[in-house]
């Protein structure tokens, strides 16, 4: 086997096992108070109580979210939340 295609067979690996890597969004509470946000996905919803100061990770595959002002959003499963005053700060 030459240095080439062994080049391509290691990128090719790479790639295929790289493709099922999940990502999953995060989401820190940077207010004083624990706060609850309603998260559905996959057609599930759930409430999530997040503590002061709290990261959690949550949002595999894509869901949505509503925050505790009422406010909602469609996520990826890739962004970084962040609750300020209630709301929802999305990176």
């Amino acid at each position: 086997m030459t240095s080439k295609t062994l080049n391509m067979v290691v990128l090719t690996t790479i790639g295929l096992f790289g493709a099922g890597v999940a990502h999953a969004a995060t989401l820190e509470n940077k207010d004083a108070d624990t706060q609850t946000v309603t998260v559905t996905e996959d057609g599930v919803r759930n409430e999530l109580a997040v503590a002061t100061g709290e990261v959690i990770t949550f949002c595999n595959d894509g869901c949505f979210i509503t925050m505790p002002n009422g406010d909602r959003a469609a996520l990826s499963g890739s962004e970084s939340v962040q609750i300020v005053g209630g709301a929802a700060i999305i990176n």
